[in-house]
């Protein structure tokens, strides 16, 4: 039995945690994912890595976002994160160290 790996996104629960989330399911289609949802959060798990893409989010959300909102409603996550202008993601490993907040190298 092999043990599933996740990544992703702790957010309060609201209207842009609804749109990521939506957003989440759309830009990992191929990935296994799972939504705990509780009264004051939402836990997101993406089997390996996770992927939001702004662009995405501001369908669902039906407004512009700028990923710097997402910090805001984002008090935790799994993985290491790697920012871009339009995308972020949740990786399992340390191997893009350049690039990945959190690491210790």
């Amino acid at each position: 039995m092999s043990l599933q790996r996740y990544t992703g996104p702790v957010l309060r629960a609201g209207d842009i945690a609804d749109a990521v989330v939506e957003a989440i399911r759309e830009d990992n289609a191929d990935k296994p994912i799972i939504i705990e949802s509780r009264a004051s959060y939402v836990r997101v798990k993406v089997g390996g890595e996770c992927v939001i893409r702004r662009e995405t989010v501001e369908r669902h959300l039906g407004r512009p976002f700028e990923l710097r909102e997402l910090e805001i409603h984002m008090p935790s996550f799994a993985g290491y994160i790697r920012t871009g202008t339009d995308s972020v993601r949740f990786v399992l490993g340390q191997s893009e160290t350049s690039a990945v907040i959190g690491s210790d190298t």
